[in-house]
């Protein structure tokens, strides 16, 4: 008995899911970390960076309404399995 074969579903991945549903956009790829834009509510966006190898993310920054950047020393965060999810598997622009 041959089984079909069933198309592979990406596994279902914190980050990836939060990231899709707040309608991140992928920025690009610099020194193996991808960046992504999220706007929010009333102006400004968040700045999230994503290392794909290391399966960790942080927010980099934030800009304000105005246009006020605001940077942020936080340590990178665990994302174990990001590296399969499209945050990581969409091409990226090479940043320079």
């Amino acid at each position: 008995m041959v089984m079909p074969l069933q198309a592979r579903a990406e596994p279902p991945q914190a980050l990836a899911i939060l990231l899709k549903q707040l309608q991140a956009k992928p920025m690009g790829l610099y020194d193996g970390v991808r960046f992504f834009r999220v706007a929010q509510p009333g102006g400004g966006s968040l700045t999230l960076t994503v290392s794909c190898e290391r399966e960790q993310w942080r927010v980099q920054n934030s800009d304000s309404a105005q246009g006020r950047p605001s940077f942020y020393d936080a340590p990178f965060l665990s994302a174990k399995g990001v590296a399969q999810t499209w945050l990581c598997k969409a091409p990226a622009r090479i940043l320079e």
